[in-house]
């Protein structure tokens, strides 16, 4: 990034840690609803990569197999909120369009786990993933490499629109994406 970038960074920081401290309750809510909710991450995420990458200067990414991987599992069965996907075969999980990674980390119930919330709203987690690529809150773009897996099981939880999809949308999602 460049000084101007920067120093527009640290001002906002200052600003929204001074309110946060210094505040009343009333400002004090509305920046945690601010910072916290998924629609405001991605209207940040997409102010600040206009400001920062013009369009001039950005890269078409060409497809990936990502997808393709996701659709060879061999069984799938009700996890929690989500499913667990057999594989027999390891693979590398790609961001499937420009997106934030919203949480990287270990969960008690599905291990090591990535969440991505992508810019048309979208947001999947991956659980039992071997190795991490990226941080939390790091921006990625269509294609980037997030987490490997090897052969075992991988959890996966879709939600489209607030909603958590069930097994039958699932995999019709996975059948409808473009490879």
């Amino acid at each position: 990034m460049k000084k101007w970038q920067w120093l527009i960074a640290i001002a906002l920081f200052l600003g929204i840690a001074g309110a946060n401290y210094f505040g009343d309750l009333t400002l004090k809510r509305a920046i945690n609803k601010i910072v916290y909710s998924s629609d405001d991450l991605l209207y940040m995420r997409k102010l600040v990569v206009a400001i920062t990458q013009p369009k001039d200067q950005q890269i078409t990414v060409a497809a990936h197999s990502s997808v393709e991987q996701l659709q060879m599992f061999e069984t799938i069965e009700r996890f929690n909120d989500g499913y667990l996907l057999t594989y027999k075969e390891p693979f590398v999980l790609n961001a499937l369009y420009d997106g934030l990674i919203i949480f990287t980390g270990h969960t008690q119930y599905n291990g090591k786990s990535i969440s991505i919330i992508y810019d048309n709203g979208m947001t999947m987690t991956f659980g039992f993933v071997d190795d991490f690529y990226v941080l939390p809150y790091t921006s990625v773009s269509k294609g980037t490499v997030m987490a490997t897996k090897k052969s075992g099981e991988l959890y996966i939880q879709i939600e489209k629109d607030g909603v958590i999809l069930d097994m039958e949308q699932t995999t019709q999602w996975l059948k409808d994406r473009e490879i």
